[in-house]
């Protein structure tokens, strides 16, 4: 027996630190042993231990036998056998299927019989007859009651079940496959005590409304859950013989570090090992059910616009935190300040700014075709143009603003007001504008209206914008637009967002690369023609009858300099797409 002092120090250094209890008190049964043997926790093991004690809101992504449920089941036992009883623990597990709730709470209440006695007070330690005393209040499959007052309780997923329950700590295992599982969790969060906690546990399941969403919304940073992604390859019992692939190459690995599979990751090498390979062959070699079950990959239910591994590629080596964010929900992200001598473009999808989608700005560097900036939030559409207006004069960015289905005009509208001089114009020939977008063209420069025709174009524009992502044409700096990449499908044969998702960052994006490859470069190309056009009629200007000067000398009103210019009513600078002569800086010896 352990003295009152002994008892004292053991006590608190299990209430510090679970997982020295978990690894001094508990046994598990280990499927490559054949039997129980101590719980000796793994380092992804341990930083799911301190995740619990860190963070409010956790989600596991897991692949199959990873033990994560037996390691929250564990360190549940200890959270509830160490509870105060002016304080108690209330734990609730719901699952998919109610015997898979059963089970959870069968292996919590199999470590709790393993705790040492003294736990539970002088009325349980000390002799054979308190000793033999169970500790359960309340036994059930359903329920546990323990005598500090803490309780266990196991339910299926019907809301009802819930009702009389406040728990302290809210367990969903197998969370993507729970029917109804956002209306569910909702519900659940709703009970939850102040202060409770909450896991989602699960192996993907496609791109489910609650795990997926939870997990997606925590990578951009929308919500408040920490992100804990456990990998087969990392787990001792599976990895012995590890060896990793990358065309005909074969490597042993020698390190068993995270920054070592990490980095071969990142160079492009492939894990496997005996147990991969033999759960491979027992899943009769399905690609989809081994992204999921094994590699823990989220694969969407349509066909995907933009192919996985493109999407991986960025995500791996083009993808970066943000330099600085603003905006009380970190609405803007930037990545990059102005640089000298480069050039910008930047993409604007509007929304109404009260529904589901948002408003987006997208800034790619035209010099090195890589993302600066983005903006996603909701707004008022005229409101949206200060922001557009700020950050387009920050970067001097040639600016595309759609105005399909009406909401751009009105930020069209208000950046013409504060007279930006940076809107892009598009040709008006052919397009039949409705009574909103007829608003604009009252500001008809030799047949071009501000704003872009996104419809008109969306198809050819989608598929420029899977050809630039595919072969690394453009470098995407942000989670948010990885995410929706993810969920941008084809449905019914049409590139579209799937149900509940968004596309807006990816829109904006696409708009900056079709103008870029069929107005900018289509300017590259008269301006080269004008330039010829202008030196011909230059040297035979004595003898034009009243000519319409090439170019033409004003007074900067700001500098009070003389500054001679191209004529905008040349009739050789007539069909460039830049009516107002603002974007000559795109190619040089415009100036």
């Amino acid at each position: 027996m352990l003295t009152t002092t002994e008892i004292f120090k053991e006590y608190t250094k299990c209430l510090v630190n679970p997982a020295y209890a978990i690894e001094t008190y508990l046994e598990t049964f280990d499927k490559t042993q054949e039997g129980f043997v101590p719980f000796r926790l793994f380092p992804r093991q341990k930083e799911i231990i301190q995740a619990y004690e860190k963070h409010r809101f956790n989600i596991v992504t897991k692949p199959r036998q990873a033990g994560v449920s037996t390691t929250t089941a564990a360190y549940m036992a200890i959270k509830v056998g160490w509870a105060d009883s002016e304080n108690p623990e209330n734990i609730l597990i719901i699952a998919n299927k109610q015997e898979l709730a059963f089970e959870f709470l069968s292996k919590i209440k199999d470590f709790l019989s393993q705790l040492p006695r003294w736990v539970w007070g002088d009325e349980y330690y000390g002799n054979e007859k308190k000793e033999s005393k169970s500790i359960f209040i309340t036994d059930s499959k359903k329920e546990i009651r323990l005598p500090n007052g803490s309780r266990v309780k196991a339910v299926a997923t019907s809301k009802d079940a819930l009702r009389g329950f406040t728990p302290t700590f809210l367990i969903m295992d197998e969370a993507a496959y729970i029917d109804n599982g956002a209306e569910v969790f909702g519900a659940a969060l709703t009970a939850l005590g102040t202060g409770g906690r909450a896991t989602l546990i699960s192996t993907p399941n496609g791109m489910d409304a609650l795990y997926y969403k939870t997990y997606d919304q925590a990578k951009t940073k929308k919500n408040n859950f920490n992100i804990i992604e456990m990998k087969w390859y990392e787990d001792l019992r599976y990895n012995k013989d590890l060896r990793w692939l990358k065309d005909d190459l074969v490597e042993v690995e020698v390190e068993f570090t995270f920054e070592s599979y990490n980095k071969r990751l990142e160079d492009g090498w492939k894990p496997t090992s005996s147990w991969y390979e033999q759960m491979c062959m027992g899943m009769n070699n399905d690609a989809k059910m081994i992204a999921q079950e094994l590699d823990v990959s989220f694969i969407g239910s349509g066909g995907n616009v933009i192919g996985e591994e493109y999407i991986e590629f960025q995500e791996k080596n083009n993808v970066k935190e943000p330099t600085w964010t603003f905006g009380g929900e970190n609405e803007i992200w930037i990545w990059e300040e102005p640089q000298e001598n480069h050039q910008y473009i930047m993409g604007v999808d509007v929304s109404r700014g009260d529904g589901e989608d948002s408003s987006t700005i997208v800034i790619l560097d035209f010099t090195t075709m890589e993302q600066v900036m983005e903006y996603q939030g909701k707004i008022q559409p005229d409101l949206l143009a200060q922001i557009v207006e700020e950050y387009g004069e920050r970067y001097k960015a040639y600016t595309v603003v759609d105005v399909t289905g009406g909401m751009g005009v009105s930020t069209v509208l208000k950046l013409l007001e504060f007279d930006y001089k940076l809107l892009h114009y598009d040709n008006a020939n052919g397009k039949i504008l409705s009574a909103r977008q007829r608003e604009l063209s009252q500001y008809d420069k030799q047949n071009k209206i501000p704003g872009f025709h996104a419809t008109s174009v969306r198809l050819p524009m989608i598929s420029n914008l899977e050809y630039k992502i595919r072969t690394n044409g453009v470098k995407i700096r942000s989670n948010r637009m990885i995410s929706e990449m993810q969920t941008f499908i084809y449905k019914n044969g049409r590139p579209d967002h799937m149900e509940g998702y968004h596309d807006d960052l990816l829109m904006a994006m696409a708009m900056c690369l079709w103008v870029i490859e069929h107005s900018f470069k289509n300017l590259e190309r008269l301006e080269k023609q004008n330039k010829a056009i202008l030196n011909s009629w230059i040297s035979g200007a004595n003898t034009a009858p009243n000519p319409v000067k090439p170019t033409v000398t004003t007074v900067d009103k700001e500098t009070g300099k003389t500054v001679t210019k191209i004529n905008p009513q040349h009739a050789a600078y007539r069909n460039v797409q830049d009516p107002r002569g603002q974007y000559s800086w795109l190619f040089s010896g415009m100036r």
